[in-house]
């Protein structure tokens, strides 16, 4: 007999990034540095997303890497240091399939076990409290603020309160994302996961998720506020119509999240299950009724 809580972990167990996997992430990484150093000066550079929040999802998740430049490569528009990126990588980084500005980053596509490569110019804001504010570029050529290292730590601070089941809770919402092809936000999902963890004493996945989605369809997948209180909202979508269409995909979300935990609370296995792949795909595994 297989609980709930066993099905969850082997699902994300087999979901997550293994050494082979940060193996290749590590070469690329050097690979791609390089380049950028040949032309920019560049104070950091680092992890901004799921890899690095420990909430990848393989072989969906793309490696997400914050280049922070020196403030004298700036361009009044930030699509100029866009297409300078992507120029650049393209003379050099022959060994990638395809490059491309795909904003707020320069996507690199390598063949491999992680082929997505997200590369975002960034460049001193402000520091507030120790905590950096940078500007990344936004639509139409414009800034918008990040601060990614305050929200690794919101995250990860939550997710030790909770003995990992923030984490846990961000990876099944971005498993759901990529098994449908929700045109969703992975970072907002995450910060939503986050921000339920800090306002709830305890978690339990199918409960807590039905909350976290019924909260998202009540308020129309709005837009929400910086848990850290560093920069502007963070936005769910990328446009009115993606919004749209999530908003949809978690009204499916909702019911099918409702009919599992009854089904759970009623014991009706079968019942059970079907919910639950109908949420995360047929590779879900099959469980038990019950309330582990």
């Amino acid at each position: 007999m297989t609980s709930i809580s066993a099905g969850i972990d082997d699902f994300l167990q087999e979901r997550k990034p293994q050494k082979w996997h940060r193996d290749e992430v590590s070469r690329y990484r050097e690979c791609i540095l390089g380049v950028l150093e040949s032309e920019f000066t560049v104070f950091n550079f680092f992890q901004s997303g799921s890899f690095q929040h420990g909430t990848a999802v393989t072989p969906y998740s793309d490696v997400d890497y914050m280049a922070c430049l020196s403030v004298k490569h700036k361009t009044g528009s930030s699509t100029t240091i866009l297409n300078k990126v992507r120029d650049l990588f393209k003379s050099e980084l022959v060994e990638a399939r395809e490059i491309y500005v795909d904003r707020p980053t320069v996507k690199i596509e390598f063949p491999g076990l992680v082929t997505d490569y997200e590369i975002t110019p960034a460049f001193f804001e402000r520091n507030v409290d120790g905590e950096f504010v940078r500007h990344i570029p936004a639509r139409g050529g414009t800034w918008r603020e990040a601060a990614p290292e305050a929200h690794l730590s919101f995250v990860a601070d939550v997710d030790q309160k909770h003995h990992g089941g923030v984490r846990m809770l961000a990876r099944l919402l971005k498993a759901w994302k990529y098994e449908h092809s929700v045109p969703i936000s992975s970072f907002y999902l995450e910060m939503r996961a986050a921000e339920y963890g800090k306002n709830n004493d305890s978690l339990w996945s199918l409960y807590s998720l039905r909350h976290i989605v019924s909260k998202l369809v009540s308020s129309e997948l709005a837009a929400m506020n910086d848990p850290a209180r560093l920069v502007n909202r963070i936005m769910p979508c990328s446009g009115e119509s993606n919004r749209a269409t999530a908003l949809a995909c978690l009204r499916t979300l909702e019911k099918d999240l409702i009919e599992a935990n009854r089904a759970n609370d009623a014991g009706e296995r079968w019942k059970f299950n079907q919910a639950l792949q109908a949420v995360w795909g047929s590779e879900f595994p099959y469980v038990d009724a019950d309330t582990a």
